[in-house]
């Protein structure tokens, strides 16, 4: 190697040393540095202060933070956790200035909030001034109580910050999943009551009389009373219940739940006024509780009356009890009673014969298990309407005994809809009905399971029908007899 190039190598590696040297002498960058050491379940309380912000919320345990100023409610967790984490991994990207002489200009002058942080240690940490946003990407402006530097941090913890009351509040209604609910009583204004009960995994009507309930209807009840929530806080400290018309609420649920069987309560009073709310004024227990509203349709889910959590079954009986079908309809006209064990006889035209046990099984079962769909009308005011002034099938059930177990009637109607649209044809529709002597109620069915039945009557009407006699052989020919079981035929 030439003696030249020597020396340029080495004045280079002296310049690289050098700089290296002097940048080791350097202080640290500002950038990408963390705010506190703390991790957000290490935080116990944090307020918000400002021209338009005085919250204060507090961890009650890991998991639960309440509101405790300028109301005590119960905080909505998720925001809750989340405003802790976004305090707890704030870092600085970059400082700004270290010694500002105009603080306005950065919205710092008169923040608009100011987050004060106490851990679960107890100590108080500086407050974090937060200011504008950048004009030019997405930044926002801070600023600690106890030190004058201005910094840059992403946008998204002025986002956090800003969280009014209503954003940390809780919405939830009820404190209570579907399953922890163990009793439900709706009360309206005029003292008429329903209540429903869980017993052994099983609801049923309470009030205003003992009656089994609809399994699904109260399903449906009891996940709305779970996911039911405030839509608008109105009111914190109402001063006038009437002016909402809670003073005497319209409607009162009350809710029993958990080990404790605690109640939780809401009271529904006027629908609110303004023509684009689709809302109810709602206030939950007593005392000094917030005015807030609910959605209209949640209220209307809980304005159902005994007819819609009943049970629709048609007609309820045991199949074991029973001992003899009398079914009567149209054509068909039999007769069907035990024999035995597992066994029937059918009757009808003058003549009995065995009956096919699977038949009168599925006979039992449709009749046993035949629900309405909904309550149309109760009780009954025009038979004819519902076709039940000649039914198509009626099924009367008796025991052994021959007491009558009850009667069940089925209906299908064709109904023709005209269009309002005069080059529009009409179109025909069929409807099915069910009543029994249990109770006054017309209950809406699937028209098919009208078809089903008779379908199943006919069936069984079939083998008391008298068989068609053997046809004589043709003259100059031998009778054929069939093969016994398991003969072989000769080809």
């Amino acid at each position: 190697m030439s003696t030249r190039k020597t020396i340029v190598a080495l004045v280079a590696l002296a310049i690289i040393g050098g700089f290296a040297y002097y940048t080791s002498l350097q202080p640290a960058s500002s950038g990408n540095q963390p705010i506190f050491q703390i991790k957000a379940d290490q935080i116990r309380r944090i307020e918000l202060k400002g021209p338009a912000h005085d919250v204060a919320l507090e961890r009650a345990k890991p998991g639960i933070w309440k509101i405790v100023k300028p109301v005590e409610a119960n905080a909505d967790n998720s925001s809750a956790d989340a405003l802790a984490a976004a305090i707890a991994g704030l870092h600085s990207t970059e400082t700004v200035e270290a010694n500002p002489q105009d603080l306005g200009i950065f919205g710092l002058a008169d923040p608009a909030v100011t987050v004060f942080v106490t851990a679960s240690d107890g100590r108080k940490l500086p407050g974090i001034m937060v200011g504008k946003n950048t004009p030019v990407g997405a930044g926002a402006y801070i600023k600690m109580t106890d030190a004058p530097a201005v910094m840059l941090v992403e946008a998204g913890f002025a986002g956090e910050a800003m969280k009014s009351l209503d954003d940390l509040r809780s919405r939830v209604l009820f404190n209570y999943t579907a399953d922890q609910i163990n009793r439900v009583v709706l009360t309206k204004s005029d003292g008429s009551t329903l209540e429903l009960a869980r017993t052994a995994g099983k609801w049923s009507i309470v009030k205003p009389r003992p009656y089994p309930a609809d399994q699904a209807a109260v399903g449906h009840l009891l996940d709305t009373i779970a996911a039911a929530r405030v839509e608008q806080f109105v009111d914190d400290h109402p001063e006038d219940l009437n002016r909402f018309g809670l003073g005497a609420p319209s409607l009162k649920l009350q809710v029993f739940g958990g080990k404790d069987n605690a109640e939780e309560s809401l009271g529904f009073g006027f629908a609110q006024s303004q023509a684009y709310r689709n809302a109810v004024y709602a206030r939950r227990g007593e005392g000094d509780r917030p005015v807030c509203t609910v959605a209209s349709y949640v209220v209307k889910e809980f304005n159902h009356g005994f007819d819609h959590f009943r049970d629709k079954t048609v007609l309820r009986f045991d199949p074991k009890d029973v001992a003899r079908i009398m079914i009567v309809g149209g054509p068909v006209q039999i007769v069907i009673e035990r024999a035995g064990k597992d066994q029937w006889t059918v009757t009808g035209a003058g003549r009995t014969a065995p009956a096919e046990t699977l038949v009168v099984r599925s006979l039992l079962d449709q009749l046993h298990d035949l629900k309405g769909g909904a309550i149309v009308e109760n009780p009954m005011t025009d038979a004819a309407r519902f076709g039940m002034a000649e039914p198509t099938l009626t099924a009367t059930i008796y025991d052994a005994a021959g007491k009558e177990l009850g009667a069940l009637h089925v209906s299908q109607v064709e109904e023709t809809a005209t269009p309002s649209n005069p080059t529009q044809k009409p179109v025909t529709k069929f409807r099915g009905y069910a009543t029994s002597t249990a109770d006054q109620a017309v209950y809406a069915i699937p028209p098919h399971l009208v078809r089903d039945l008779e379908s199943t009557a006919t069936r069984l009407r079939s083998d008391a029908a008298p068989k068609p006699a053997p046809s004589a052989a043709p003259s100059g020919s031998a009778a054929v007899t069939p093969p016994a079981p398991g003969a072989t035929q000769a080809p």
